[in-house]
C-alpha cells in the first residue's frame, strides 16, 4: 500500500474539519465574520506572496505592474492618483482555493476575506492606510471581482 492513500485521507479529513468550521462561521454575526475573514486573509496573503514571489520591497507601481501579469488570474488595473480600480478576470469562478477545491461552497461572506486580502496586499507597498470597496463579485453572480481601492485618508 502506498503513502498516497494516507495523504489523500489526511486531506479529506482536513477538508471535513474546514467545512465544519465554515458552517460555524456562517452563523456568526457580521462583526464575527469580519474578524475571522481578516485572520484568514492575513494567512492567505502570506501564502500568496510566497507562492508568487511578490517582494515587500516593490514600490506601488512595480507591485501593480507585477499583479497584472503574475498571479492566480489576470488583473486589469486602472490608477488615477490615490484611486485604483482593480478588476480580477475570473470568468465566473471564485479564486478562493477552498472554493476551487470544493471544500466549501461559494458564499458572499468570502467577499469579506477578499476585501481584507486586497487591502493587506496593497498595504505592503504603501505607507498609508488603504480602503477597499467591493463593487462586484463572482459570489454575487458576476464573471469578475471588481474593487475600488483608495490609498490614504
Amino acid at each position: 500500500m502506498s503513502d498516497d492513500w494516507i495523504q489523500e485521507a489526511l486531506r479529506d479529513f482536513q477538508d471535513a474539519i474546514t467545512r465544519g468550521a465554515y458552517e460555524g462561521i456562517r452563523s456568526l454575526d457580521e462583526k464575527g465574520v469580519d474578524r475571522v475573514m481578516e485572520a484568514q486573509a492575513r494567512s492567505c496573503v502570506h501564502a500568496y506572496v510566497e507562492t508568487f514571489g511578490i517582494s515587500a520591497d516593490l514600490d506601488l507601481e512595480a507591485f501593480l505592474e507585477k499583479m497584472q501579469f503574475g498571479g492566480s488570474s489576470k488583473v486589469i488595473i486602472e490608477r488615477d492618483g490615490n484611486k485604483i480600480l482593480w478588476d480580477e478576470q475570473h470568468e465566473g469562478e471564485c479564486m478562493c482555493p477552498l472554493v476551487k477545491r470544493e471544500v466549501i461552497p461559494l458564499d458572499a461572506s468570502l467577499c469579506v476575506c477578499a476585501i481584507h486580502w486586497l487591502r493587506m496586499l496593497v498595504e505592503r507597498h504603501v505607507d498609508e492606510p488603504v480602503h477597499v470597496e467591493m463593487l462586484d463579485s463572482v459570489a454575487k453572480g458576476s464573471r469578475n471581482c471588481t474593487f475600488r481601492i483608495t490609498i490614504g485618508s
